[in-house]
């Protein structure tokens, strides 16, 4: 069974408990289907963070429209994902998927997108609102900004697009930690979000800048293209235990090996491998919350023979180690 909603109309509707202050806000969402919850903090530098964490017992799709003002959204997955369709959006792909232990830097003002949250996983995210202007706080030349940063810098405009910028690092990985453990309240709080803030902001800009060449889109896909490319991720999804060689793969879904390897890039923003070592890491963490398996025993369950390099796996993409997901969660 698919949910549809209308963000602001159905979650409205089905919000329990909102509470804003003055620089802060947040809401709770509790529904048959589900539970879904949304912190907001305005800082200064006209910077704002949010966190969204939910989990639905069926597949949601949720239609919702940015606001029309020109701002940038750097945004982190921790866990989960989401795929997005903005259909006839000039400069973004009408079809493209967001995952965990990636990172993503857009500019989307006036775009209806529908939002598609599959069942029984946990979506958990960590949003930077900026706007470029920021950086002409600051006194310096930025030559080493990429292209399209420098010209939103020079001249803030509503050019819409959508970058994938690789792989959360583990510094990231420290920094989201922070951010949702923070130990402060009131002014403190605001101080320490903002410091964190503003280093994700530095990692992320020069994260593009060093893979500028690799991850500057270059290939358009035909949306048939785009739907073969969904159907390789959906053989991937059921064949987690024993997944097809790269060339299979490109043979049943129809493309040559070239087009899969850079479409699965652009499209969902990480590789065949990184996807599929996603999906494992995703499934172990549910393991570790659900079951009394051990750490040896659920990484067998999930595809690694040595629950060394399982746990190394773990750690770069969630910041933790097993043990110590496993521990946080009281389990």
């Amino acid at each position: 069974m698919t949910i549809r909603l209308t963000g602001t109309e159905d979650f409205g509707e089905f919000c329990q408990d909102v509470q804003f202050n003055d620089y802060e806000g947040k809401s709770q969402l509790s529904t048959w289907f589900g539970q879904s919850s949304h912190r907001w903090t305005g800082l200064r530098h006209n910077l704002g963070l949010s966190i969204s964490d939910n989990e639905y017992s069926d597949a949601v799709i949720m239609k919702g429209k940015h606001d029309n003002l020109p701002e940038l959204t750097s945004k982190f997955f921790v866990s989960g994902g989401v795929r997005t369709v903005t259909p006839n959006v000039p400069g973004v792909s009408d079809d493209y998927e967001e995952v965990a232990g990636y990172n993503y830097l857009f500019c989307l003002p006036d775009v209806q997108e529908f939002e598609h949250f599959s069942a029984n996983q946990q979506h958990q995210n960590i949003k930077i609102y900026w706007n470029a202007d920021l950086l002409n706080s600051f006194q310096s030349s930025f030559a080493q900004l990429p292209a399209l940063l420098e010209q939103l810098k020079e001249n803030p405009m509503k050019q819409r697009f959508h970058q994938p910028l690789g792989v959360t690092t583990p510094t990231m990985q420290l920094l989201l930690k922070q951010i949702l453990q923070c130990p402060y309240r009131e002014t403190l709080r605001l101080m320490y979000l903002e410091a964190k803030v503003l280093e994700l902001l530095v990692l992320q800009i020069a994260q593009w800048g060093e893979n500028h060449e690799v991850l500057q889109r270059s290939l358009h896909f035909r949306p048939d293209e785009i739907e073969c490319l969904h159907h390789a991720k959906a053989i991937l999804n059921k064949t987690l235990d024993n997944p097809p060689s790269l060339l299979n793969l490109a043979k049943e879904i129809g493309l040559n090996d070239f087009k899969l390897k850079r479409g699965f890039q652009e499209v969902f923003g990480t590789t065949v491998l990184g996807y599929v070592q996603s999906l494992r890491l995703e499934q172990a963490k549910q393991l570790l919350r659900g079951t009394n398996l051990t750490v040896a025993e659920i990484a067998s369950q999930v595809g690694y023979e040595s629950p060394s390099h399982f746990g190394y796996l773990f750690k770069r993409q969630f910041g933790m180690t097993p043990r110590e997901y496993r521990q946080q969660k009281g389990l």
